[in-house]
């Protein structure tokens, strides 16, 4: 048994070796092809200013510094004016300042030599939670399926602290779960248990539930959701009636909450690093030229009065959010956590108890918490690779159910890896780049699409598959193709080609109302063309012969309704392609041309 613990752990510490040897030795700005965009850029630029400059303020001299790295320079950058009339960087710096001494020394590669601590972390605590009760080859295959036979894998090479709050919140439940775990279900092959260390004690004592208040301030910090990890840790102590305890627990968040929010207050002047005047920049950034400064470019984008927004979603949305969170195509937690759904499975089917229902509890709510207060970004905004808040929250199904852990679950997990993440697994880079790739083969194409989430969909990172006119102003609408068969929208021509006979699906985003959708169709030159549209579920062909045009009527019915919007699915296919070039002589058309669409939109 010594043995093979010895050989689990030389293989843990191979692991991470590998880990750190790619994060020192690998070039970011060439894989980034110079490029970083959103949340990537600001934070990287954050962790430059904390490493060298040791503040919050946005500089020239950070833009340069940011230059000198990646050349596109900080796009999607997101800054906010405080006091004095500085600028400051609007973004959480928890991730920021725990990785800036490893951006001071290894540069850019020093965000993933920390991401590799963190991994090492978290290996070492899941082995641990599991050395009770399982092998200690099942408990490091275990642990290394729950990461990186889901998305979160995918995590450790973003540039963002996703990762980061991960491996918090799994320290922060391991620390308060730990000391509940039942001795008595140690597995009988596993060995005397070994006599306990000081780090053994530690875990075990009640000192862990205070270090667990302290992270889990921290962890608000950085993402205010995960105020909920400390109700577990409260009720726990609550329900053994120690009081006392439960309110030291209570203090020990409010201090660490209290001084990271008031140090953000004496450097900044605000209270809410995304409140007040904030801004996000593209393509030219303040103080970059004399005469470019904070109001003559950028777009507001500020959360205060989010609240007040909140109103005007409906209640009832709640429910197919709900539906679309576990099981949505571009976000459902099915396809790309799959652990967690099978974990949560494992809960129901087994013995329970009162920790594992306050994890349960606990993951519900903040779940909850973002579904109602983010129905139209629960999943962490345009460009994201699966749902990355879900990381905040993912931890918890590690110990959901009783950790003891079977070689048929391990291979399920990495099965279903193999059908729905291979692609996102075996290329990080490139599905972070295009993390919507993925999502236009099989199986991603028959799953439904997260209708509340148009304005977030992945595919609207390319810039001509989103928000595409429509109709005729001042009845008009936008079109966001899922998927790559269609081409760009022409500057001379009123509509779109699909891309040959493959099926072109589209989302119809309005802000009023529709009565009837009118398609209006342009064969290509093959004859005899059988065009297939559906609108809203129903369908109609039509028989086209050469560049002969048709138009199709159909009742819009309701549609889907968020806030202002109303949301419409539209499919078109033509099952005969044309390619003009290499059958006509005279002809320069090169593309691979299905049939050409415009649309009528007549309101309600």
């Amino acid at each position: 048994m010594n043995r093979e613990k010895r050989n689990a752990g030389i293989f843990l510490a191979l692991a991470v070796l590998f880990f750190l040897g790619f994060s020192l030795t690998v070039n970011l700005p060439v894989v980034h092809k110079n490029f970083l965009t959103g949340d990537q850029a600001v934070y990287f630029a954050l962790t430059q200013s904390l490493a060298h400059d040791f503040d919050l303020e946005y500089t020239r001299q950070d833009l340069i510094r940011y230059y000198r790295e990646f050349e596109a320079g900080p796009q999607g950058i997101f800054l906010k004016r405080g006091h004095e009339g500085k600028l400051f960087y609007a973004k959480s710096w928890a991730y920021s300042l725990f990785a800036a001494p490893f951006v001071r020394v290894f540069g850019p590669n020093g965000l993933l030599v920390f991401h590799t601590l963190l991994l090492a972390l978290m290996l070492f605590l899941g082995c641990r939670a599991l050395a009770l009760v399982s092998r200690p080859w099942t408990a490091l295959l275990t642990v290394l399926t729950f990461f990186f036979a889901s998305a979160a894998g995918a995590y450790f090479f973003w540039l963002t602290p996703d990762f980061f709050n991960m491996a918090l919140v799994f320290t922060i439940v391991f620390l308060w779960l730990f000391k509940t775990l039942p001795r008595e279900q140690r597995c009988t092959s596993c060995g005397p248990e070994p006599e306990p260390g000081r780090l053994e004690r530690f875990f075990r004592s009640e000192a862990s539930d205070v270090a667990a208040a302290l992270l889990v301030g921290l962890a608000v910090f950085s993402k205010p959701p995960n105020i909920v990890l400390l109700a577990p840790l409260v009720l726990w102590n609550l329900s053994r009636r120690k009081i006392l305890k439960s309110l030291l627990l209570v203090l020990c968040f409010l201090v660490v909450m209290g001084a990271l929010f008031g140090a953000n207050y004496l450097f900044t002047g605000d209270w809410n690093y995304q409140g007040g005047e904030r801004k996000t920049f593209i393509g030219s950034f303040p103080l970059e030229k004399e005469g470019v400064t904070f109001d003559s470019t950028g777009h507001t984008m500020t959360s205060e009065g989010y609240l007040d927004k909140l109103r005007l979603f409906p209640a009832w949305l709640v429910l197919p959010n709900l539906y679309w969170y576990f099981f949505g195509r571009y976000m459902g937690v099915a396809w790309y956590f799959f652990p967690a759904l099978f974990f949560l499975v494992l809960f129901f089917g087994r013995k329970k108890s009162l920790a594992a229902w306050l994890l349960l509890g606990t993951a519900g709510l903040e779940i909850l918490v973002y579904i109602v207060l983010m129905p139209d970004n629960y999943g962490g905004g345009g460009g994201t690779l699966a749902n990355r808040y879900f990381l905040n929250i993912y931890p918890l199904f590690f110990f959901l159910p009783p950790l003891r852990r079977r070689g048929r679950e391990i291979v399920l997990c990495w099965v279903m890896a193999a059908v729905f993440l291979s692609q996102i697994l075996l290329n990080p880079f490139g599905a972070s780049h295009a993390p919507a790739s993925h999502a236009k083969r099989l199986p991603f194409m028959l799953i439904p699409v997260e209708l509340s989430q148009v304005n977030e969909f992945p595919t609207n990172t390319n810039p001509y598959a989103f928000r595409v006119p429509a109709g005729t102003p001042p009845h008009d609408g936008y079109l966001h193709f899922l998927d790559d068969n269609f081409y760009p929208k022409h500057p001379t021509e009123n509509g779109v080609w699909t891309r040959g006979d493959k099926p072109a699906e589209i989302i119809l985003k309005t802000y009023f109302p529709l009565k009837t959708i009118v398609v209006h169709l342009l064969n290509n030159p093959r004859k005899e063309n059988e065009i297939t549209v559906r609108v809203e579920g129903r369908t109609q062909k039509a028989r086209l012969g050469e560049k002969q045009r048709t138009t199709l009527t159909f009742p819009a019915g309701r549609g889907f309704v968020i806030r202002s919007l109303y949301v419409y699915k539209i499919d078109i296919r033509a099952s005969k392609p044309a390619m003009p070039y290499f059958e006509f002589q005279t002809s320069d058309e090169r593309r691979n041309l299905g049939v050409f669409f415009t649309l009528e939109l007549v309101p309600r």
